[in-house]
């Protein structure tokens, strides 16, 4: 069995995952200058797996379709592409980063050092058509981009094809821009033309990511961009207007991909809740507390009078954040919080607890 490596894990309708595999062999490299038997390869491979079960359903590898000589990362470029004189710097010639699948059982397939999109059949495997790189099955009529990540399906017809993806623009030795940008591109398979219909930069004087990023489109069109080896992020409206955009603080750091979406967390633990009052004769004030919950919009103090063991309700208080804080006039020494949500139902209590008199 292959190792997965870390460049894509694609769930497809909750049943299957796209894995990416990069595997060292060794190959005949003596058109490039080095002795046929000690030459290695790293062939790109994408597997896609039953969840349940662990079977391979489906398995590509660039070197039973890619020539080496599509490659734009020349042996021993830099220490990412090797040398191909040894297993531990064996030549990545074609760098698979991102695989997608469509509805008619299709793949595509983006890797970085050859600077094109594949779109593989889900039957044999063959390349159906490729975008970009040295043979690209179409011709760029308005743009170009080179060492791409994210490849993704948009939408797809008998006459028509669009893509998603993050232009990198540079491996940091060849430029085709001087910024990284996210890309939508249609593809005309009638003309056999492909145009750039949208275009997301990073705000200000843009930023070149030589590695990683990619292109999240949410469902209200906005657009979420990670901008890879840069550690940035910036959300756009669908006209390219950028709405949104941070950076983390940390040197050096960087993100992969990243993505935007609604967290929801219901703790296992129960709320808390601390009470506290100066005397028996003074005010109580009541700290509420749910670590971790995101859907708490309202809080429900219910306390017990010193004469009566029976809790009633207070007062219903908006929710503050992390903790939210509520003062009564009167002295109750036991409590309990109810933490509410937006709609008004009853999410979770606290357990009752005492109020600590000073």
């Amino acid at each position: 069995m292959l190792p997965s490596d870390l460049h894509e894990m694609r769930v497809i309708d909750g049943k299957t995952a796209l894995i990416t595999i990069y595997e060292t062999l060794p190959y005949d490299l003596e058109e490039y200058g080095i002795d046929p038997e000690i030459g290695w390869v790293i062939g790109g491979v994408f597997q896609e797996i039953d969840i349940k079960t662990g079977e391979v359903l489906f398995e590509w590898n660039s070197l039973d379709h890619v020539p080496l000589s599509d490659s734009l990362a020349s042996l021993d470029l830099d220490g990412v592409v090797g040398d191909g004189l040894t297993n531990g710097s064996a030549w990545d010639y074609f760098h698979i980063n991102s695989v997608d699948k469509n509805h008619e059982g299709a793949y595509l397939v983006s890797a970085r050092h050859t600077s094109c999109i594949y779109k593989i059949s889900g039957q044999d495997g063959s390349i159906l058509w490729q975008l970009g790189g040295t043979q690209s099955s179409f011709q760029l009529t308005n743009y170009e981009f080179s060492f791409q990540h994210d490849a993704r399906f948009r939408e797809e017809n008998e006459t028509t094809t669009i893509l998603s993806f993050f232009d990198n623009g540079s491996n940091q030795h060849i430029y085709t821009s001087s910024t990284s940008s996210g890309m939508i591109v249609s593809i005309d398979h009638c003309t056999n033309t492909s145009t750039l219909i949208r275009q997301f930069n990073a705000p200000g004087n843009g930023l070149l990511s030589i590695s990683q990023g990619n292109v999240q489109i949410l469902p209200n069109k906005d657009v979420f961009i990670g901008w890879g080896s840069n550690p940035s992020i910036s959300e756009h409206t669908e006209d390219g207007t950028a709405i949104f955009s941070a950076t983390l603080a940390s040197q050096g750091a960087q993100n992969y991909r990243a993505f935007k979406w609604n967290w929801t967390a219901h703790p296992i633990d129960p709320p808390a809740l601390q009470a506290y009052s100066a005397s028996t004769n003074s005010a109580t004030t009541f700290w509420a507390s749910w670590n971790g919950a995101t859907e708490v919009d309202w809080w429900r103090i219910h306390a017990a009078s010193p004469h009566s063991n029976e809790f009633i309700p207070l007062d219903v208080i908006y929710s503050q954040g992390f903790e939210t804080k509520y003062a009564s006039a009167s002295y109750y020494p036991q409590s309990f919080a109810e933490a509410i949500g937006a709609d008004g139902s009853s999410l979770a209590n606290s357990s009752v607890v005492d109020t600590f008199l000073s």
